[in-house]
């Protein structure tokens, strides 16, 4: 190890040995309020304006984003609309705006690299000039308190002869030490201040800037936009919320009809039975098709199944078949205690699956269910 960095090693050792002294309280710690209390300002000061700084990027950034979106909005525009119709031009329209925006945006960087970036970065740097003087202040500061508690044990110690050897050396660091930390806390203390007042005079340029910046951009993107609202001047925008569905009802799709429900899907069903179409299993509902203007506003309706016979009284549990589950569609609540009554997604337990009603359980409690109310999972 070369003597310079022994020497810089027990430096810092003695330090960090100070500074432990100060916390624990045997050792006295130079205090100055007045610095504190600008250094506190500084510190909160360069906070905010770091969250400016990096907040003006993002309103770049949303400006480039903006014109990325419009760019695919209008791609995929134009891939749904034929090149003949009238709202092909417009969808068009739209990649010439994401063009102008990137543009602008670009213009607007432009500008307030100048007017606003380069002059809050310079005066940022001043922030972290300080920020780097205050540390060898503290630096400094610990070197002049350890050496005044040393020159004090020597004193005590006068009258041994190596105490008198060490004692002039330890006063001459400690005077530089001072000198050192004074020279530097004065002026910090003149710095610090006037770095805290000057932001509002350079607060009146940045603001300024950004303003006339974002003016020109908004100006110029609003110049490329003012030719949307006269290609769709016709349309009536308030239609889109009332517009009817084409597809057909859930409630009467064939999609709604559980084919498995037929006797040759049981296992302990009746397979010479001949099976229902689904053509006849959609007339014993009661679904009955309304104008498409009705269908449109009204909410959809579960399928209401046509008893022709009421389920047998009281209910007796079916003596084997593999069970099977089934999720409910839709809502049910049954008419009397042998049917059960559930909710839309909830499991249900089929012991037996024939017919228009089966036989299931749920929440321990057995009874018959509507075969077009669930589904077999």
């Amino acid at each position: 190890m070369s003597k310079d960095t022994l020497a810089s090693f027990k430096t810092g050792f003695a330090r960090t040995k100070q500074q432990v002294f100060q916390k624990t309280g045997h050792s006295d710690e130079t205090i100055d309020v007045q610095y504190a209390y600008d250094k506190e300002r500084i510190v909160t000061t360069e906070e905010r304006m770091l969250r400016i700084q990096k907040n003006h990027k993002k309103i770049i950034d949303l400006y480039k984003d903006l014109a990325n979106v419009l760019s695919t909005i209008s791609t995929d525009a134009c891939d749904l609309y034929d090149t003949s119709d009238v709202m092909y031009t417009p969808a068009q329209r739209l990649k010439d705006l994401s063009d102008k925006i990137a543009a602008n945006d670009q213009a607007y960087y432009d500008i307030t690299a100048t007017t606003f970036v380069q002059p809050l970065n310079d005066h940022l740097g001043q922030y972290t000039a300080i920020k780097k003087r205050g540390e060898e202040l503290a630096t400094r500061k610990i070197d002049m308190d350890r050496y005044k508690k040393e020159v004090g044990q020597l004193r005590e110690k006068a009258t041994g002869s190596n105490a008198k050897v060490k004692l002039a050396p330890t006063e001459e660091k400690l005077r530089i030490c001072k000198e050192g930390y004074d020279a530097l806390h004065e002026e910090l203390l003149r710095d610090m201040p006037l770095l805290f007042e000057d932001k509002y005079p350079l607060f009146q340029y940045l603001t300024a800037g950004a303003v006339k910046g974002q003016e020109e951009f908004y100006s110029s993107t609003a110049r490329e936009w003012s030719y949307f609202p006269p290609m769709v001047q016709s349309v009536n925008d308030t239609l889109g919320s009332s517009h009817m569905e084409v597809i057909t009802p859930v409630e009467s799709s064939s999609a709604s009809v559980n084919i498995r429900d037929d006797a040759v899907f049981s296992e302990s069903g009746d397979t010479g039975k001949p099976s229902k179409s689904i053509k006849e299993k959609d007339r014993n509902s009661t679904y009955s098709p309304t104008s498409s203007t009705s269908s449109a506003s009204s909410t959809t309706t579960p399928v209401t199944l046509n008893k022709t016979t009421p389920p047998p009284q009281p209910y007796a549990p079916p003596s084997g078949g593999a069970k099977k589950q089934a999720q409910a569609l839709y809502d049910f609540n049954g008419l009397d205690a042998t049917e059960l009554s559930f909710k839309a997604g909830d499991r249900i337990t089929i012991h037996k699956a024939e017919g228009e009603w089966w036989e299931g359980e749920i929440n321990g409690q057995r009874g018959f269910v509507p075969g077009t109310y669930v589904k077999l999972i």
